[in-house]
């Protein structure tokens, strides 16, 4: 460590850490010359210049495979938020090591983690860098030419020394995670119910456009219906060029890659309409996280993603239809599964979550489907409600799991409670399986199908370890039409009812009055099944 000089009269550069062979290792340390009183402030102003040189193998960032550079700045098309490029106060858990052989290498021991759902001294931030809720208000300049975008409202623009100017301004607290975008763009306009809605979109890149305003009122009419009133008076969405793909929600403003929405081909009907689902999931997060944000506490993320997942699901689902969903709800089972494998740390339930994806994403779909099949739309709705009525825009201490599971428990019927302790607090797995299926054609025209099935149910703790558990579950059985070399898409349910499941094989009977072609149970897959596959079998 070597001491460094004082910077401004305020502010004292006190260390400078260096690595065993005293290189400088990237970052200093600062300390106050005088403490700061509680309830004093500070003006705290900075410049940051950007550089890049040279360019990467794929020409992509690093979050794609593309080496050590991440080009958000560009001649046209830049996309930067608050996280990335400004700095911060504090320590930055995000850039810790987790994986465990490395950390051994490094002399750095375990893996530190989140704090406890249950230590309620950890409540009082809810996890974004640097501040809580804020004040916001901006002005950003780019290229003549161009439209540069920041959350807010639009106060003034003008034009000065060769450059155009843009003064942003929120008109009530937001979270401290904010953007800044500019390009040549097109701009398409829509409205829900009078209020704006627009798409930034690159001209060549029209095609999804009428899907994405489409997406955001079917979204708003839901949203606003079963939750609370939209907090802003406008949406826009914006393109950003391929360098990454995903969007983003920040207030009022969602930033979407070309690569996920703009240039995505929608035209074959078997394919799942993943810019309808993003642009939903986007405008959730207008709801879970910027009105309702947890304390940066295990379960975090459960509110902010695998709430906006429910959300865009149940807007999908009104789209599309229930039947549609089975083959979005089997990628999300699919990617739960290969991704729990390769866990390198521990594995948590869903109520526990700490910012693992795989989690809160692919299984809170699941989860949350599931819930709402056994407990009713309008009563998890009704719970969601009374949450967001009661935490939106909360100050410290911030909600947890527990809090919203109390929401829930409190609209899920007796019977059905012990449910919500195996979705939420356990990690459960299935293994069901379709052993036979057979038909008869009475005499009435009229079928009798008899389905034989195998079923286990197991616990796993964090790192794998199963232990077995009594079946006691409702599971859909469902008996299937389908003309003869025609896809799964087209199928007719005859028969798709609740079976209550209490021993590991059995036989179901069912009379059908059409032809069957295949049988299934749980054949859309809202339990989290080990082998999907076999969950059906076509009628011999």
């Amino acid at each position: 460590m070597s001491d460094g000089p004082v910077v401004g009269s305020d502010v004292l550069l006190q260390n400078v850490l260096v690595d065993g062979r005293g290189r400088q290792a990237g970052y200093r340390i600062y300390k106050l010359a005088q403490p700061l009183a509680a309830g004093a402030s500070l003006d705290f102003d900075f410049t940051v210049d950007r550089a890049e040189h040279g360019f990467t193998n794929t020409g992509l960032p690093p979050s794609t495979g593309g080496g050590d550079l991440r080009s958000d700045l560009n001649y046209n098309g830049t996309f930067f938020n608050n996280v990335t490029m400004f700095p911060h106060l504090g320590y930055s858990e995000a850039n810790q090591i987790i994986d465990r052989t490395e950390r051994r290498k490094r002399g750095l021991g375990d893996v530190p983690r989140k704090a406890k759902l249950e230590d309620e001294a950890a409540r009082g931030s809810m996890g974004f860098p640097d501040a809580d809720w804020i004040n916001f208000e901006t002005v950003v300049s780019t290229s003549a030419d161009q439209i540069a975008l920041a959350p807010g409202y639009l106060q003034r623009e003008w034009t000065e020394g060769g450059r155009r100017y843009f003064h942003y301004k929120m008109d009530r607290p937001m979270l401290a995670f904010f953007c800044y975008l500019s390009a040549r763009w097109q701009v398409k306009r829509g409205d829900w119910h009078g209020m704006p809605i627009e798409i930034y979109y690159d001209a060549k890149h029209p095609y999804n456009v009428e899907r994405m305003i489409e997406a955001t009122q079917k979204s708003l009419d839901y949203f606003t219906t079963n939750f609370s009133p939209y907090q802003h008076h406008q949406v826009r969405i914006i393109e950003f060029p391929r360098y990454a793909s995903f969007a983003q929600s920040f207030a009022n403003t969602i930033p979407y890659s070309e690569a996920i929405g703009f240039v995505a081909d929608l035209r074959d009907p078997e394919d799942i309409d993943f810019v309808f689902y993003v642009t939903a999931h986007e405008m959730a997060h207008q709801w879970w996280a910027h009105q309702v944000i947890g304390a940066d506490v295990q379960g975090g993320s459960m509110i902010t993603e695998t709430l906006s997942q429910y959300s865009a699901l149940m807007v999908s689902e009104k789209e599309y239809g229930r039947e549609h969903m089975r083959r979005f709800l089997r990628y999300e089972l699919d990617a739960y599964l290969s991704r729990r494998g390769g866990e390198l740390v521990e594995e948590l339930p869903l109520m526990r979550v700490e910012d693992q994806d795989y989690i809160h994403y692919r299984k809170g779909s699941l989860i949350l489907y599931r819930l709402r099949e056994e407990i009713g739309e309008a009563n998890l709705n009704r719970a969601l409600a009374a949450y967001i009525r009661d935490k939106a825009f909360q100050q410290p201490p911030y909600t947890t799991t527990l809090e919203l599971l109390d929401y829930i428990r409190a609209q899920t019927p007796p019977q059905k409670q012990n449910l919500i302790d195996e979705l939420f607090a356990k990690i459960v797995l299935y293994d069901t399986k379709v052993t036979a299926a057979t038909s008869r054609k009475r005499a009435d025209g009229k079928y009798d199908v008899r389905i034989e099935y195998e079923s286990k149910k197991v616990e796993a703790d964090g790192v794998g370890k199963e232990s077995p558990l009594q079946l006691d579950d409702w599971m859909e059985v469902g008996v299937f039409a389908r003309k003869a070399g025609e896809s799964e898409r087209t199928e007719r349910p005859l028969y798709l009812q609740p079976q209550h499941i209490t021993q590991g094989k059995g036989t179901i009977d069912v009379v059908v009055d059409a032809e069957p072609y295949d049988v299934g149970v749980d054949p859309y897959n809202k339990l989290i099944d080990r082998n999907p596959d076999d969950n059906r079998k076509q009628v011999e």
